[in-house]
């Protein structure tokens, strides 16, 4: 039997416990045994039952004899790291044990890529990546195509029928009849959050159905609700802060609404597709990916610019275009989105690593061959 020490930092969010959750649930029980330990407080505090290692300071590095220690005790055979800082304390501390990196955001690659180019170049870690552009940045960085494996999210589907019956819709004060809109993080001044609220205020000042929720707790979620606090019409903004799970509001939710000037994660998206949601978004790369205009989404011209707010108003109005897109993107998302493939192809990349083949053997991108 194979051990594998899933090892989680303070980086670690919603995507990330969704995915480690559904490996820890899914994963062949007479083949696998999975141990989750944390490498500092704030990791083990995110929802996951875990152990915690205590390192002398708050670097990741330093948590390398402990994770020594821990992986000699428990027998464990891989590391899966869900975040950079826990990558590098598992390749410090793993003593020549296989390192998986689950990674999803492409900016990381642009702020770490010299630590991610450094941990790469060695046969005994992969990256696992949610999306075509994370890989495609890595290797733009200097990262070797042969260390880099694309694994689209898993979605449970019946996961997002149960939350779509269930009554959050009405525990948010959203009535059936209102439009409501969410988008996505991060949220920063670059997010493109400001001009998507503007956008649905706008709406709603116009119709008065609208609602929108900025998820989680940020300056940019405080700042958007100071300024729709200030607006004399009609009330917008919903503020669930970490209340709510993303993947459940997505759920209840009629539009996601995300405008990033540049790359973002592209999971909210892929969640959105497969809970029929409408996905109206800035036409950046990371996005493009995975949908095209008019053919299973709505986009426009990423922001700042002016005109933007414009743009948005008028997806958010083209209510017919929506109901038709929003059906072409559910049934792609049953292809690429495969709860089960994403468990045969994780477990593939395992077995890959520990008999030292490449990650991607045996791999292929489901949102290519769906």
């Amino acid at each position: 039997m194979t051990t594998v020490c899933h090892l989680v930092d303070a980086s670690i969010e919603w995507e990330q416990r969704l995915a480690l959750t559904a490996l820890l649930h899914r994963l062949p029980s007479d083949r696998f045994r999975q141990v989750v330990v944390a490498i500092d407080p704030a990791g083990a505090a995110k929802g996951l039952s875990v152990e915690l290692l205590h390192a002398p300071l708050p670097l990741s590095v330093l948590s390398a004899p402990s994770i020594r220690r821990f992986t000699e005790r428990t027998g464990t055979d891989l590391i899966h790291a869900w975040g950079l800082p826990a990558a590098i304390a598992g390749h410090a501390g793993g003593a020549d044990r296989p390192v998986v990196l689950q990674l999803f955001d492409p900016t990381l690659v642009a702020q770490h890529h010299k630590a991610l180019r450094a941990l790469t170049h060695s046969s005994r870690l992969a990256v696992v990546c949610s999306s075509e552009i994370v890989r495609r940045r890595l290797v733009e960085r200097g990262v070797p195509l042969e260390r880099c494996v694309v694994i689209r999210p898993g979605i449970d589907f019946s996961s997002i029928n149960r939350h779509r019956r269930s009554d959050l819709r009405e525990t948010l004060g959203v009535p059936r009849d209102h439009t409501l809109i969410v988008t996505s993080p991060p949220m920063t001044r670059c997010s493109g959050a400001f001009e998507a609220f503007s956008a649905a205020a706008l709406v709603n000042h116009l119709a008065g159905n609208v609602n929108m929720i900025v998820p989680g707790r940020s300056l940019e979620a405080r700042r958007i609700a100071r300024v729709g606090a200030g607006l004399p019409s009609r009330p917008t903004l919903i503020s669930t802060g970490d209340a709510h799970d993303l993947d459940a509001i997505i759920a209840v939710s009629d539009v996601l609404l995300t405008a990033p000037y540049g790359d973002v994660s592209s999971t909210a998206i892929s969640f959105a597709m497969a809970a029929n949601v409408a996905v109206i978004a800035s036409a950046v790369p990371s996005v493009a990916e995975l949908i095209a205009h008019k053919v299973n989404g709505l986009l426009f011209k990423p922001p700042p610019r002016q005109g933007v707010v414009v743009d948005i108003v008028q997806r958010l109005q083209d209510r017919d275009s929506q109901g038709k897109l929003k059906e072409v993107a559910r049934g792609q998302a049953y292809e690429a989105f495969s709860m089960r493939r994403f468990i045969e192809q994780q477990t593939r990349v395992y077995e890959n690593m520990l008999a030292a083949r490449p990650p991607a053997d045996g791999v292929v991108d489901a949102a290519i061959s769906a």
